[in-house]
């Protein structure tokens, strides 16, 4: 795939699309979030050679079409898949996640989407990842925290299981 054709494709949709490397990028408005974001596009060509430039700007434009019904769902599931994930534990801050988490940035794939948030005052040193299929369904959830390792849970029951082992014996 010419990533040239992609961006000149993409300049409808994304506002002074450009190519750097293997990716297209541009800031786009998201209507079902309120907001603006940054829409990478990554037509994944050291992994694939079928992808084609109007399934590309199909996926991006279907992204960008997301109805504010299904932006609450997966905004709602954010929220509810790391409020579980915390429990009762006690917060710094007060603020509601929802109310302050915010889009920071887009990848999408020809088969999926990946988004980022930032929480600042209820995660303020982590970037919380979430990945949507193909139908922009809720895939997956990581929460990066900025030098903590990451690590990957197959789903939520795995991710509890872990919290709640006994803590192994510390190093002196």
């Amino acid at each position: 795939m010419e990533i040239q054709r992609l961006v000149e494709a993409l300049a409808p949709l994304l506002r002074e699309p450009v190519a750097e490397g293997d990716f297209a990028y541009g800031m786009a408005d998201l209507p079902a979030a309120g907001t603006d974001v940054m829409v990478n596009v990554d037509p994944e060509t050291e992994d694939r050679d079928d992808v084609e430039v109007n399934d590309l700007v199909d996926r991006v434009a279907a992204f960008l079409a997301l109805t504010p019904e299904q932006w609450t769902a997966i905004v709602d599931r954010v929220v509810a898949e790391i409020e579980e994930a915390v429990g009762d534990q006690p917060v710094a801050e007060t603020t509601a996640l929802r109310d302050d988490l915010s889009l920071t940035s887009s990848v999408v794939f020809v088969d999926a989407v990946l988004l980022s948030f930032v929480a600042p005052l209820q995660l303020p040193d982590a970037i919380v990842r979430v990945q949507l299929d193909d139908e922009h369904r809720f895939e997956d959830l990581e929460v990066e925290i900025e030098g903590v390792e990451s690590v990957t849970f197959e789903g939520l029951d795995d991710l509890l299981d872990d919290l709640s082992e006994e803590p192994g014996p510390s190093a002196p």
